[in-house]
């Protein structure tokens, strides 16, 4: 839905069940959805499942909304079903590259685990976030999983209906532009591939969005996530060997009080274990 000559609001691709958590693109108990994508088209239609029903889709010119309306016949009115853009974080690309929008948080941009804000100025996300380190542009980067977000704009992006989730891991690693990937329907486990190539764009936060997202990240940054569960394990498990070995060298000593003076053991100073 554009607003003059810019971009308003998008809907998130078809998955299979829906369009990423639009309220008016998902089986409902009002109409069925038939969306086709094939190499020559690419549409949705709509019929009621109760005939006696009527439902139209408007564009209202003064609030700037994409309104489903239906008609009751009990007050001989048309009623609002479904609207966008719901709330701030519908609007296109409001957080910018690799910005998240939040409703339920202030500010409502966030940037994506990762990231971090391009610009210093308080409240400016026009330039959205960059990252906390730099790929390598090589088999050696990694993808981090995400869900429950609205699926990036898919200007910029390329589907194959045949390839599974790991092929397609592999092909977005092949290509040093591709940043992201995803199953292209979710139904039945998942199939397909769809890839995104350049900075992900107009993202969004909600618990009714179910398809993972994996977003290309450096390696290095996936070994800085599992640091410090590392860390504890290590503590842990040091702690409880010294423990061990001093009740093993107390009953020892016990043991042996009757040959007078023994050294059972000689401490140094700790040194520092690094992780």
């Amino acid at each position: 839905m554009w607003k003059g000559s810019n971009k308003f609001v998008r809907n998130s691709p078809w998955n299979g069940i829906t369009a990423s958590g639009a309220i008016d693109l998902r089986h409902n108990s009002i109409f069925e959805l038939n969306f086709v994508n094939n190499e020559d088209e690419l549409y949705y239609t709509f019929k009621m499942i109760d005939k006696s029903m009527f439902s139209i889709v408007v564009l209202n010119k003064t609030s700037y909304l994409r309104e489903r309306l239906t008609w009751s016949e009990t007050t001989q009115n048309w009623n609002v079903y479904s609207y966008v853009p719901t709330d701030n974080c519908d609007n296109y690309g409001i957080c910018g590259a690799y910005g998240n929008c939040i409703i339920t948080q202030s500010p409502n941009c966030q940037c994506l685990e990762g990231f971090k804000p391009k610009s210093t100025g308080y409240g400016d996300w026009s330039e959205g976030c960059v990252r906390n380190k730099a790929l390598n542009y090589s088999r050696l980067d990694a993808f981090i999983k995400f869900n429950q977000l609205k699926l990036p704009d898919t200007t910029n992006s390329w589907v194959n209906k045949s390839m599974n989730l790991e092929q397609c891991r592999v092909k977005c690693l092949e290509n040093s532009s591709c940043m992201a990937y995803s199953n292209l329907d979710i139904r039945g486990g998942g199939s397909g591939c769809a890839i995104w190539f350049g900075d992900l764009i107009d993202i969004k936060h909600s618990s009714n969005y179910v398809q993972d997202l994996f977003i290309r990240m450096s390696a290095s940054e996936l070994g800085t996530k599992e640091g410090p569960k590392m860390k504890i394990v290590v503590i842990v498990t040091t702690t409880a060997a010294v423990a061990g070995v001093l009740i093993v060298g107390y009953y020892i000593y016990k043991s042996r009080t009757n040959l007078g003076n023994i050294t059972l053991f000689a401490f140094t100073k700790q040194s520092t274990l690094s992780v």
